[in-house]
């Protein structure tokens, strides 16, 4: 319990830390093309989208707010949003209203947005390094990366996209051999069991953590 708190925690600020980009990378992270993934794009991508986190979080010019935005939009442009949202809501997706199911998704944005922006001062000069990916005839693909801490054991994160529709999305990341998209599954299926299974409760519930995550920029920056 002890290892899963931990890399829960550790999770967000990674997430943060390497997904948070440019706007003028973004094109590139959410790649549109006619069909599956070549061998050495999604490493490229992947690439890319460490490099020019690296290069971000080392600017101590951006804002808060600034980074707020930019990662609200890489979010959306380089993940598979909604899919996740749902995956994570599991069972409980198929018994929500759509009106429930609206509601569910704006906040669950917002969770993951407040969740990792209040990690951004985490970053102490981490170095970014791929390693390998592998594709299948899908169009989909898993890039091997490693985080390397100063003064710290290395983190590996494998990160897992896919081609759809012509668009390449990450739908998952796993960090030391834990995958966030299912122990989000877990924590939520937990919080509306605790909710008695009503949705509307746990949505409540859901916008006041929302609401509590305090964004400010870390007072050592």
């Amino acid at each position: 319990m002890r290892r899963r708190s931990f890399l829960s925690l550790l999770a967000p600020s990674l997430a943060a830390g390497f997904v948070l980009l440019p706007m003028a990378v973004a094109p590139a992270v959410a790649k549109s093309q006619d069909g599956p993934l070549q061998p050495g794009e999604a490493k490229a991508l992947i690439k890319a989208l460490g490099d020019a986190a690296v290069d971000m979080l080392s600017n101590q010019q951006s804002t808060q707010q600034e980074k707020i935005r930019r990662f609200r939009h890489l979010l959306n442009q380089s993940f598979a949003l909604k899919g996740i949202g749902r995956f994570a809501l599991g069972r409980y997706w198929r018994h929500a209203s759509r009106t429930q199911r609206r509601r569910y998704l704006k906040l669950f944005e917002d969770y993951i947005v407040n969740s990792y922006a209040a990690r951004f001062g985490n970053y102490a000069g981490e170095s970014f390094l791929v390693l390998d990916e592998r594709i299948d005839d899908r169009g989909r693909a898993t890039v091997s990366t490693r985080i390397q801490r100063p003064g710290g054991e290395p983190v590996e994160v494998v990160w897992y996209l896919h081609e759809r529709s012509g668009s390449v999305r990450i739908v998952d990341v796993m960090v030391e051999g834990i995958s966030m998209s299912l122990t989000q599954r877990s924590d939520f299926a937990s919080a509306v069991r605790t909710a008695g299974g009503d949705l509307d409760v746990f949505l409540n519930t859901l916008e006041a953590k929302v609401r509590s995550i305090d964004i400010e920029p870390s007072k050592s920056q």
